[in-house]
């Protein structure tokens, strides 16, 4: 077609509604997991130049990917639940969420450096991406700092979540500081009131069985109880 402009293909179509992209978007869904959030100090994410130590970031599925979310981010909390982990055999993960059942009292009081970790888990929406994630607090560190979340869920109000470098005697190591956040989210870009009672049902009640996300530095639940 030399001299010629090449013809550019494209159909006219009709608008296409808000109701049939949000169908397109669940249908679309490669898994009903709930991403995380995650606290990066190092692993094969740091490791593989993906992100450096001392961000947040959500590993993608398929656990070879992370979104960086920088330094500081803010979230809003919509749940919490206790939850602990059992991740010395990583194709038996064990998840469990009663405090009561013998299986945490276990995994709580197991030595350290056993794969093994327990503290509060929070549902929460994060402001950069308008979306719902879990975050876990399951080591000391976190636990210590977990606490402060608290007013921030009773009211529904916004924190902030920074990073502090802490150094022990023989390495270090990057553990959360929550503060308070002065800016209100916008409701146009967050979760509707439907969604987030959806996902709050959803978190305080874990399924049963096996639940994946492909990402292996961060537990996968293989089994909850």
């Amino acid at each position: 077609m030399s001299g010629k402009e090449l013809a550019v293909f494209k159909p006219q179509l009709p608008a296409v509604s808000k109701e049939e992209l949000a169908e397109l978007t669940e249908v679309s869904k490669g898994s009903d997991h709930l991403p995380r959030i995650q606290l990066i100090t190092k692993g094969k994410y740091v490791d593989t130049g993906k992100i450096s130590p001392g961000r947040w970031g959500i590993p993608q599925p398929g656990g070879d990917e992370i979104t960086d979310l920088g330094e500081t981010i803010d979230v809003v909390p919509l749940a919490f639940r206790a939850k602990a982990l059992d991740v010395a055999d990583r194709e038996a993960i064990i998840a469990v969420y009663n405090t009561k059942d013998p299986e945490f009292q276990r995994i709580k009081n197991a030595p350290k450096n056993t794969g093994c970790m327990w503290g509060p888990s929070f549902l929460v929406v994060e402001r950069t991406t308008g979306k719902m994630y879990e975050i876990f607090f399951g080591n000391a560190s976190g636990r210590n700092e977990a606490g402060k979340l608290t007013p921030f869920y009773q009211k529904g109000l916004p924190a902030t979540l920074g990073i502090r470098y802490k150094k022990g005697k023989e390495y270090g190591w990057h553990v959360p500081v929550i503060t308070k956040c002065s800016e209100p989210f916008d409701p146009a870009n967050c979760p509707t009131q439907d969604e987030m009672d959806e996902e709050k049902k959803k978190f305080k009640n874990p399924k049963e069985g096996v639940q994946k996300d492909g990402d292996s530095e961060a537990p996968e639940q293989k089994r909850a109880r």
